[in-house]
């Protein structure tokens, strides 16, 4: 098992960029700061193990049974199977080696671009000697992306060394406005745009203090912001204008650029995305074209956004379908494609039991939810990350932070400030798709869609009485979710448990629970919702309040902004079914009962 070290405080965390999109490829985004790669001992412990697996596959290709390529399908299928992370890097550095003895660069390629999906603390410099690596037997011309792949590296090799050597220079010299401008251009140049802003407020740069929080430069606005990014004279202009070019965006969606500063700034847009096709009709770029075309299809029951291209995909293609696929939600709608379905206008009484402070709340326009919760390789495909504590691709997503969702929350504060941060899961999503309604739900989209249209305390029709829940039909608790006494149920235990976790055993209560589940293997509710109940807690847009609030679309209440609302119950509580709200701190990581669904709000 690799190694998990906390971060050195020299060492910034991990921020897959967002700035370089176009441009870059995944390695940039997978590549972490987290220096906490398999030790060599865990290295020399895996070794004899892989040399077995590999062992049949090198003979034949040194008697010319097989081929180099074959034995790098080999390596990698293994690599794929691997559980621990030194084995992975093993059989990694394997494939990339025989691919590019074999002259498939487009694999070797392919393996370095999702090499983040494999191993968690993967580092640039490592990266850079797995694309050198691959390298050594490419002629002139040939393996255009491993020369890119590796010259990404290096540059983050480079923006790493001088983050470092920065925040040396700062022990002596606190708060050197020249030192500064270096260290925020170092972050700007490795893709962590949240550190480099807040560098840039301290030197009082008015986009950057804007861009942080829009209320403390009132004079400003996004079109000025992404002008001055525009023109900001540094060695490196360009990562300055992709991040300029997505303000262009956001100010012409907002109405702030018409007319000639509009034309100004769909130009400055097509200047910044050099790979982008556009449009010769209208100038648009292709992931505008791609939300205009997606507009059409908006009533039809399902809408599909294809990660598989991974993090560092220019764009995900949005699909949307009539009806459930005839053999149902395959895996790949739980890994590689993340589905949503319409939830239609309505009212419904929102309030826990339907008892006192609940209230009417009217939906005037429909909106799409997520028919699973976002699972740990949805998540890794979209940020290059695995935060999570319980590893499973089809596992939800957990531990995770509003500040990981849509930014800091000092910054990013729903409902006063709509936008996210762009390296965050939402901003990547949106930037990508080219539609800015992807977010969180609030809470009362979330309790409206768990509903699905009862009236009752849960979707089956069944009453919830909390203060005696040990009561209640045991049955509800196996049927309607994951939840602490349930984890034994034939037919929904899970084979691939932590290995620490195989060792806990239930105690006859509902405590000493193992772990979350795979998505989807629970029934759905009547609007085909899945594990609303059980599994994970959902983070919702909704800030604390103290009673349920007015009638409205989306109430908030009397706000007491230290707290976000977490909706169902999680794997670890034997209380299922109760629609039930909790609160967390948005400027921290959950725990691992804490993960989310997406949510796409229409116009």
């Amino acid at each position: 098992m690799a190694m998990k070290l906390k971060l050195n405080e020299q060492t910034p965390r991990s921020s897959s960029t967002g700035v370089r999109r176009f441009v870059v490829t995944a390695v940039a985004v997978a590549a972490s700061m987290v220096w906490a790669m398999p030790t060599k001992e865990e290295i020399r412990q895996v070794q004899p193990l892989v040399n077995e697996l590999m062992s049949e596959h090198v003979k034949s290709y040194k008697s010319g049974k097989k081929s180099a390529k074959e034995v790098g399908d080999a390596a990698e299928g293994l690599a794929n199977q691997a559980e621990q992370e030194a084995a992975k890097l093993v059989l990694i550095k394997g494939a990339v080696y025989y691919y590019s003895i074999a002259k498939e660069f487009d694999k070797a390629a392919d393996i370095l671009e999702t090499i983040g999906t494999h191993i968690s603390d993967i580092s640039p410099s490592d990266v850079e000697e797995l694309a050198s690596m691959a390298l050594a037997n490419a002629g002139r011309g040939e393996a255009q992306r491993l020369r890119g792949i590796l010259r990404t590296a290096s540059e983050q090799v480079a923006a790493v060394k001088d983050i470092a050597a920065c925040k040396v220079k700062l022990r002596e010299k606190h708060r050197d406005p020249a030192v500064l401008r270096e260290l925020a251009d170092a972050y700007v140049r490795y893709g962590d745009w949240t550190r480099a802003l807040k560098v840039f407020a301290v030197l009082e740069v008015k986009a950057a203090i804007y861009e942080r929080n829009p209320d403390d430069a009132k004079d400003f606005n996004t079109l000025k912001a992404a002008d001055y990014w525009w023109n900001f004279k540094a060695k490196d202009t360009y990562p300055y204008r992709i991040h300029a070019a997505a303000l262009y965006r956001k100010a012409i969606d907002d109405g702030l650029a018409t007319g000639l500063k509009k034309a100004l700034a769909e130009k400055r847009i097509a200047e910044a995305e050099p790979l982008t096709q556009q449009s010769q009709d209208s100038g648009k770029t292709e992931s505008a074209q791609q939300a205009a075309m997606a507009m059409k299809d908006r009533g039809k029951m399902f809408c599909v956004i294809d990660l598989s291209a991974g993090p560092d995909a220019r764009k995900y293609p949005i699909s949307y379908l009539s009806a459930e696929p005839s053999g149902g939600w395959a895996n790949e709608y739980k890994t590689r494609k993340l589905v949503l379905r319409r939830i239609e206008p309505g009212a419904f009484i929102m309030g826990w039991n339907q008892g006192d402070g609940s209230h009417r709340v009217t939906f005037k326009k429909p909106f799409y939810l997520g028919v699973f919760e976002v699972t740990q390789k949805q998540y890794a495909l979209v940020t290059g990350e695995k935060p999570s504590r319980f590893s499973g691709e089809m596992r939800p997503l957990d531990t995770i932070s509003w500040e990981k969702l849509r930014g800091p929350a000092d910054v990013y504060n729903w409902p006063e400030v709509k936008t996210v941060a762009p390296n965050t899961f939402i901003g990547r999503i949106r930037a990508k798709t080219g539609i800015a309604g992807f977010d969180l739900p609030t809470q009362a989209q979330w309790e409206y869609a768990c509903r699905a249209g009862t009236t009752t305390d849960r979707y089956d029709g069944s009453k919830f009485n909390r203060d005696r829940f040990w009561n209640d039909s045991i049955s509800h608790r196996y049927k309607l979710g994951r939840c602490a006494v349930n984890q034994k149920l034939k037919g929904y235990k899970e084979p691939n448990f932590v290995e620490k976790e195989k060792k806990r055993k239930p105690d006859g209560k509902g405590g000493f629970f193992e772990a979350t589940t795979i998505v989807g293997m629970y029934p759905p509710n009547p609007w085909g919702l899945y594990d609303m109940y059980g599994n994970v807690m959902e983070m919702c847009l909704s800030q604390k309040y103290d009673f349920w609030g007015k009638d409205g679309e989306h109430p908030s209440g009397k706000v007491v902004k230290s707290g976000r609302a977490l909706c169902g119950e999680p794997w670890d509580e034997p209380i299922i079914g109760s629609s039930r709200c909790y609160f967390v701190s948005p400027s921290r990581n959950c725990h691992s009962d804490v993960g989310f669904r997406l949510s796409l709000w229409l116009d």
